[in-house]
């Protein structure tokens, strides 16, 4: 454990810091987008790369649901949306998702993370998995069903 001046030190919220971060981010996201788009010989090492910067924004998202990223209450909300918006995991959806996890972690039937199926068992349910495309094909279907009036789940 870090001495307490080190603890206070690291954990200091600042909506500076925190957005400079957020900028160099996003800055990321545009220059690997522009690699997939500009340098088809090796464009797939920009997707690989590009998902898991993109990916990187759900660790924002998910501590912005937990108010910890900036001091100010009011940029957790609108920065926890943009990435929710980027995602297309909705931001208040998630919150209470993630709030109900928090309620009954790791107790099958209560915790909502366990509801996700089986975990990969074979070498091609590990690269689909890994791959994302389930995750933008739920994230999807999720929209669409939001945007019919229906709720997250149906």
């Amino acid at each position: 454990m870090p001495p307490p001046e080190t603890r206070a030190r690291l954990i200091r919220k600042s909506a500076w810091q925190g957005l400079i971060h957020l900028g160099l981010h996003l800055s990321a996201i545009i220059v690997l987008g522009a690699g997939v788009w500009w340098v088809p010989a090796i464009w797939q090492l920009f997707v690989v790369a590009l998902g898991v910067v993109l990916m990187g924004l759900f660790a924002l998202e998910h501590e912005a649901t937990h108010k910890t990223p900036f001091a100010h209450v009011g940029l957790n909300e609108w920065v926890g949306r943009f990435c929710g918006l980027v995602l297309i995991l909705p931001f208040e959806w998630l919150r209470y998702f993630h709030l109900a996890h928090h309620k009954s972690t790791n107790i099958p039937g209560k915790d909502p993370e366990l509801d996700g199926g089986d975990k990969p068992q074979t070498r091609p349910e590990y690269i689909c998995h890994v791959s994302g495309f389930p995750y933008w094909i739920s994230a999807l279907r999720g929209l669409s069903t939001l945007c019919r009036g229906g709720e997250m789940g149906d």
